[in-house]
């Protein structure tokens, strides 16, 4: 830090060294290998801060733009924010001379104690005196510059939480819309289910009317019908449930506003992840990069508590005005150097700077922590998003079959070859194909977002570049 004194006392800062790895460990998934253009580099890149348009959905940004106005914690986060700056801002005033104004005005009758029996000679007075005190900290063994570089780590380290509140914020709320998305498809599947059950009932009446069909095809369409309906009450509180959290997302109360409506429609996967190799990771995660600012503002506070164990002087001046009231003024002033040297404390200073050393191995501690639970995460959402793949491919294979199963039951029934069981059964397997298709499809969006917000959003210039990226988004068309 510019101005630093030669004898600032205090470890120097080394940050970390940075893993120099090209995967994500031995994972299932080729898509766990990841590429960079810049991956030699210490710093890959910027992450993408507005991740989310990826999806390329209009109503998605309209929310996560709500979401980052008005949503409470995020609000907290940037009172933190500005409150960490202006402690730096003080803790930088500590490297100034001390400026004040000073001014006294009285009326005063001195006593035998300090002039003896000649002071009733003198008459009581009123006097005044205006002018300044300035007073200086030389900060001989650099324990306000330390205090200034704990102060401005502390502010990188709000930031970063600043901006881990708001990636998780944003992070919720489009998952969230992705669930209100999924719930009102799969609402609209089960109301298309229970119009087929209504025709179906309809038809099976008809034909037992006229003498070709058992009364029993009745009443068996009549359950089935009333069992499908039941269906709809369970997702439909899902929905209003997703709506009403959303609403709380975005800093809204519930009951005077209102979610948009989503479908999964109404999102596109993105073209491309931006997605990190680890040595990349630790320049985009935020809770990386705050765990390390939190390591400076650990290691400078040694410096301070080291500081405090070495002579501290000062310097004051006064200068100032003083006179009788109603007579003429003159000069004062007065220049004062002290020095204070601890000598006994108890070994409270001792213990301190002791304190100080331990809450640095403990930030050390945390920072690796973070790393390692960060790679996790990245790693986990890539075998994730691979699984997913493999599921909704296969979910669309079964719903394909439970369609061409529904045509021949329905075809034999009509043709008398089959009782209604048979074409009530398929059309069972295929409401639970098209509710197992919706899912599958919303679990791609959901582990696209769980690799964007492991990586903090990603850096603009790393993608996957394996193959199965490309199957991956062939599957979600």
């Amino acid at each position: 830090m510019p101005g630093l004194t030669g004898c600032t006392v205090g470890p120097t800062y080394k940050a970390p060294l940075s893993p120099d790895a090209a995967t994500f460990g031995e994972t299932r998934s080729e898509t766990a290998t990841v590429a960079s253009a810049n991956s030699t580099k210490q710093a890959a890149g910027k992450p993408v801060s507005d991740w989310w348009r990826l999806f390329r959905s209009p109503r998605l940004d309209t929310l996560v733009t709500e979401a980052r106005r008005n949503n409470w914690s995020i609000q907290s986060a940037q009172a933190n924010l500005r409150k960490a700056a202006e402690g730096l801002h003080a803790a930088q005033g500590s490297l100034m001379p001390q400026i004040d104004a000073t001014g006294t005005e009285g009326r005063q009758e001195y006593g035998a104690a300090l002039f003896g029996p000649w002071a009733w000679t003198f008459p009581a007075f009123s006097a005044y005196s205006a002018g300044l005190d300035v007073s200086y900290d030389p900060d001989i063994f650099g324990g306000n510059h330390r205090l200034v570089q704990m102060a401005g780590a502390q502010k990188d380290a709000e930031q970063e939480r600043r901006d881990v509140t708001m990636l998780l914020v944003i992070g919720d709320t489009v998952l969230t819309a992705f669930e209100a998305a999924s719930i009102a498809d799969q609402i609209a599947v089960v109301r298309s289910v229970i119009d087929t059950d209504r025709e179906t009932l309809r038809l099976a009446t008809l034909a037992w009317q006229a003498g070709r069909r058992p009364r029993l095809d009745v009443v068996t369409a009549e359950a089935q019908l009333a069992h499908d309906q039941s269906l709809l009450p369970p997702l439909i509180n899902a929905h209003e449930a997703a709506r009403t959290a959303l609403a709380v997302l975005t800093g809204h109360s519930p009951a005077n506003w209102t979610a948009p409506t989503l479908t999964l429609a109404d999102f596109s996967l993105p073209p491309d992840i931006p997605v990190v190799v680890p040595s990349e990771l630790v320049h985009a995660r935020p809770d990386i990069i705050g765990a390390e600012a939190m390591m400076r503002a650990a290691n400078a506070e040694i410096g301070v508590r080291t500081a405090d164990l070495y002579p501290r002087l000062t310097l004051s001046a006064a200068v100032a005005a003083e006179g009788l009231m109603g007579g003429p003024a003159g000069a004062a002033w007065r220049l004062i150097g002290g020095a204070a040297l601890p000598l006994f404390h108890g070994g409270t200073l001792m213990a301190r700077k002791k304190q100080a050393e331990e809450d640095c191995r403990i930030a050390f501690d945390h920072y690796q922590s973070v790393v390692i639970n960060g790679f996790r995460e990245v790693a986990d959402g890539l075998n994730g998003l691979m699984n997913a793949t493999t599921e909704l491919d296969n979910q669309r294979q079964a719903l394909t079959s439970a369609d061409d199963a529904l045509t021949l039951s329905q075809a034999g029934y009509q043709a008398g070859r089959e009782t209604i069981l048979q074409p009530i059964n398929a059309r069972r397997l295929v409401l639970l194909a098209r509710q197992n298709t919706v899912r599958a499809q919303t679990e791609m969006f959901r582990q696209t977002v769980r690799i964007m917000v492991a990586t903090g959003g990603g850096l603009a210039d790393a993608h996957v570049t394996s193959d199965q990226w490309r199957s991956v988004r062939l599957a979600a068309r």
